[in-house]
């Protein structure tokens, strides 16, 4: 949950809630189809048109009444309750007017769950095979697993090398193979739930791998001597955790110490002590490092700079961690430091050809080239978008939509949305372009840019980077002195143009403003603070907060977006010495504020291509500066 504070009260992350109304103008074709339009702008040019594209197909599901949908949804929260509890008829009435659809989907997964608890695999197994292979929740699989309906290795060995929380059914998935996974890794594994507080789920699997944690000796024994080093109290204090280790290293496996020294990397690079993390992470054994852990060792090496510790650190990542974008681009920065150009350009051009995130955008400028925001593909036709809109899961959808809005519901709105993944989770390219203007027609805009966004060849930017409510959000950048592109870039994070947004914390609106700033920011420009309920003024409280932290942030936007986002404060505690923006970006120590400024400053890229700017985030990241 993200909370901002105005010198101490603030402005949060996306919410979900209702939407209120206002529409962007964009461009129309008679085209049948979408249409493959041949484009180069500057150096980089636009993917080709290919296979996986497809043309129109519209889905033909049976149209419910809205009746029907709306009395499901009111009681889906009362059958998803009975049937935790067991209550199979539950399942069954529910499932006898919602079973192609998200509603259904959900409630079959939980049955499946009871089902799975309950030992219950004939009819498991039936009501499985019902559950589309993207739909099936992880402990449903699990269950599928112990039931002989699945059986996959990589799965399984995909949830051992997981070392923190899982779901009970795959815990008791891994205490029933206990007796075939790999030593090695199921120890660490219990290492792992230690070291992340999950005491309960470790004592049971060491049990189940024949030495209990109480025992008097053996692996149980050392595991939870290990305990008073790696535990969530023990890494409040690394450095005499650290001590601890070295006075029991004895007594202990080298896995066990190297697993320990991992722990207490981590602890001091997320306390941004990146000289003693490299020191404790050099000590510890690379195979016992899971994916954080990783990361931070990297992220250690990357914040000084050390080029050839950075290389060496990802060369030894996991594949799949290596093929991140984020590894792909680091690495090939440092065989570029290193003199490896002709390496470095070979990640660059993998990392650019992920999609349109953050690291394929500097790749892509790494390799002399800049994004084109110019669609290949023309608009949908509108024969095209009717045709969809009759698609029975696609009216569902827009049934809850148009109920939500009208009621002010939120959770109702937040089902429409789950309705709306579900509806086009299976369509090609051409398809979620429809799909996409569909919902743009109907202001549905987070799952205008949600359809628009899953699209790799057939690109249309107009609805990718939806900018509605132009007028309002030019006109008060301006006033306020920030860029449109910023703005724009900013909201798309925080609330994909959901103007009644309302996120746990309380902040509101388009731009997330917390009403406690809202009150702050009224009283410095004149405003009422009832105004943070409206269009105008939520956009207006948002841009000019947007100034002002820039202007209490050393005029710097990577700063500001992070203090938008965690807290001016917490902002200026992650500067350093000058650094690299994107280096700043890809060492803040919270998961949600380093993915938010990645994502923001992105977005802001594409709007101002779009609008016009100078599309280089390289040239955007700049520098920030060091603290005074």
């Amino acid at each position: 949950m993200t909370v901002i504070k105005l010198a101490a009260n603030g402005i949060s992350g996306i919410a979900l809630a209702v939407l209120a109304a206002c529409s962007s103008t964009q461009q129309s074709t008679n085209n049948t189809t979408l249409q493959p339009i041949s484009t180069q702008t500057g150096t980089q040019t636009m993917p080709v048109m290919n296979h996986s594209v497809g043309v129109f197909s519209a889905p033909q599901r049976p149209i419910q009444a809205a009746n029907q949908i709306i009395y499901d949804y009111q009681r889906l929260d009362s059958t998803l309750a009975a049937v935790k509890n067991g209550d199979d008829n539950a399942a069954m009435q529910f499932l006898a007017t919602q079973s192609d659809s998200a509603m259904g989907e959900s409630v079959r997964n939980e049955w499946l769950k009871s089902l799975g608890r309950r030992g219950q695999s004939g009819l498991f197994a039936q009501e499985y095979a019902r559950v589309h292979p993207d739909g099936r929740h992880q402990e449903t699989r699990c269950y599928a697993h112990l039931f002989g309906v699945e059986n996959n290795a990589q799965f399984v060995n995909d949830l051992l090398e997981e070392t923190g929380k899982l779901p009970a059914g795959c815990n008791t998935l891994l205490q029933a193979r206990a007796s075939s996974l790999n030593p090695s890794r199921a120890w660490r594994r219990v290492r792992g739930l230690l070291s992340s507080g999950q005491s309960t789920d470790a004592a049971n699997l060491a049990a189940a791998l024949g030495s209990p944690l109480n025992s008097g000796s053996g692996y149980g024994a050392q595991e939870n001597m290990l305990r008073s080093v790696i535990s969530q109290d023990a890494q409040k204090s690394p450095d005499a955790a650290a001590a601890r280790l070295q006075a029991m290293a004895g007594k202990l496996n080298s896995e066990q110490v190297g697993y320990a020294w991992g722990v207490l990397g981590l602890a001091h690079a997320k306390n941004q002590n990146f000289s003693t993390a490299l020191s404790y992470y050099h000590l510890a054994d690379r195979k016992q490092l899971n994916t954080e852990q990783f990361e931070w060792y990297a992220r250690s090496a990357l914040r000084s700079q050390n080029w050839q510790a950075l290389d060496n650190i990802i060369a030894s990542m996991p594949a799949k961690l290596q093929n991140d974008p984020t590894w792909l681009y680091w690495r090939a920065r440092s065989l570029a430091a290193l003199g490896n150009n002709g390496q470095a350009r070979s990640l660059y051009q993998k990392a650019a050809q992920s999609g349109r995130n953050f690291y394929a955008v500097l790749s892509t400028e790494e390799l002399g080239q800049r994004i084109n925001t110019r669609n290949n593909v023309g608009d949908a036709t509108q024969a095209n978008v009717q045709q969809l809109s009759r698609d029975g899961a696609i009216n569902r959808a827009l049934t809850l939509f148009t109920n939500a809005q009208q009621s002010g519901n939120s959770r109702m709105r937040r089902q429409a949305q789950n309705e709306w993944r579900y509806a086009v989770r299976s369509m090609n390219e051409t398809t979620l372009l429809t799909a996409a203007q569909l919902a743009h027609n109907h202001q549905f805009y987070d799952m205008a840019i949600y359809s628009a966004d899953r699209t790799d060849h057939a690109l249309n930017f107009n609805l990718r980077y939806l900018m509605p409510y132009r007028d309002l959000v030019v006109s008060y950048a301006q006033q306020h002195g920030v860029d449109p592109a910023w703005v724009y870039g900013l909201i798309r994070q925080e609330s994909r143009f959901v103007m009644g947004a309302q996120s746990s914390a309380g902040a509101q609106g388009l731009m997330q403003v917390m009403p406690a700033t809202a009150r702050e920011i009224a009283r410095k420009i004149g405003m009422n603070s009832s105004d943070l309920y409206t269009m105008n003024g939520n956009i207006r409280m948002g841009t000019w907060y947007m100034a002002d932290a820039r202007r209490n942030l050393q005029n710097n936007e990577i700063l500001a977006t992070a203090g938008y986002n965690a807290g001016p404060g917490r902002a200026r505690r992650w500067q350093g010495s000058n650094m690299e923006g994107a280096i700043y970006a890809e060492t803040i120590p919270f998961n949600e504020t380093r993915d938010y400024v990645k994502k923001v400053m992105t977005n802001t890229v594409y709007y101002s291509s779009l609008l016009g700017g100078q599309p280089s985030l390289k040239q955007r990241m700049g520098v920030v500066p060091a603290r005074y």
